[in-house]
């Protein structure tokens, strides 16, 4: 067993080293490589310098000129620095080869951006322009979250129209893949709750929690119970909509208390109070942490 663990870690500190001398040719072809090896999260960060330095290639029409706008693009996505990612793809879209892939990175720029109608409008010709199948979840998703903040923008009452969108988009996430990761669900759930239809949202979460027991696909053993104090917390509150008000608190109180990191039981306990207390939308969107729920520390 040492002698496996001593031969995995030479193993990997060989492809680093191997990673490293591909980033020092900096070739287009070579940062595409890194990529595909370790993946855009972990890539981008190394290559940034390299990728900027890139010529960008004249033939608009061609393989090498898509690559090189997803290449940049992704990273500038991947470091969040949404604007220069908008104002970078846009800038090229417009010459009218808007390539699906290269369409579903503005969307995503647009959307971490709160600019849920643009990013709307461009996810959705992303899949009418044939975005590739193994694509098309990550979306569905985006566009049912999309839907869900236009319903009720500046604490209107949600409009039925709209929450009809982000259901069949909700939908279309949890039945594109074999084995949903638990977060579908408890979307879909959370779009039948602002329907007021409680107790489907009710089923739908508890049906998140079941599969997050057995879920495979979080990329760290932490975020399992990140997700279980989520899902937790949403089951309260949709209890307590409902009008089972004990039961909802006693649930809310579960998940503060399950959450595995200060700063999500900090989080937890705001969207705690403000189901208790309500309090207008973009006061509670001030009072939360960035990136909930997926807590960095977990």
């Amino acid at each position: 067993m040492k002698a496996r663990s001593v031969l995995v870690s030479l193993l990997a500190a060989g492809m680093a080293v191997a990673d490293v001398c591909l980033a020092a040719d900096a070739t287009q072809k070579a940062l595409i490589e890194i990529v595909k090896r370790q993946g855009w999260t972990k890539a981008c960060p190394q290559i940034q310098l390299q990728i900027e330095a890139l010529e960008e290639p004249r033939d608009v029409s061609g393989k090498d000129w898509r690559d090189y706008v997803a290449l940049k693009g992704w990273c500038l996505v991947e470091a969040r620095r949404e604007t220069e990612a908008i104002d970078f793809l846009e800038a090229r879209l417009i010459s009218g080869n808007r390539d699906p892939r290269l369409l579903d990175i503005l969307g995503t720029s647009q959307f971490r951006s709160s600019l849920d109608a643009e990013a709307i409008a461009t996810f959705e010709e992303a899949l009418a322009k044939g975005l590739p199948e193994q694509a098309r979840p990550n979306v569905y998703s985006k566009l049912a979250t999309a839907y869900m903040r236009q319903a009720s923008a500046g604490g209107r009452v949600a409009d039925p129209d709209t929450l009809a969108q982000a259901e069949r988009y909700a939908r279309l996430a949890l039945e594109s893949e074999r084995e949903p990761a638990p977060a579908v669900y408890s979307q879909l759930a959370h779009v039948k709750s602002a329907q007021q239809k409680h107790d489907e949202a009710i089923e739908l979460l508890k049906l998140a929690l079941e599969k997050n027991a057995t879920y495979e696909g979080w990329p760290s053993p932490g975020l399992r119970k990140v997700m279980d104090a989520q899902f937790l917390m949403s089951l309260g509150q949709v209890h307590y909509w409902k009008g089972e008000q004990e039961r909802g608190r006693t649930l809310m109180d579960a998940a503060v208390d399950a959450a595995p990191t200060e700063s999500q039981k900090s989080v937890l306990d705001i969207i705690r109070d403000s189901t208790l207390n309500p309090r207008p939308m973009g006061q509670l969107q001030k009072a939360l942490p960035p990136f909930v729920p997926l807590d960095k520390d977990a």
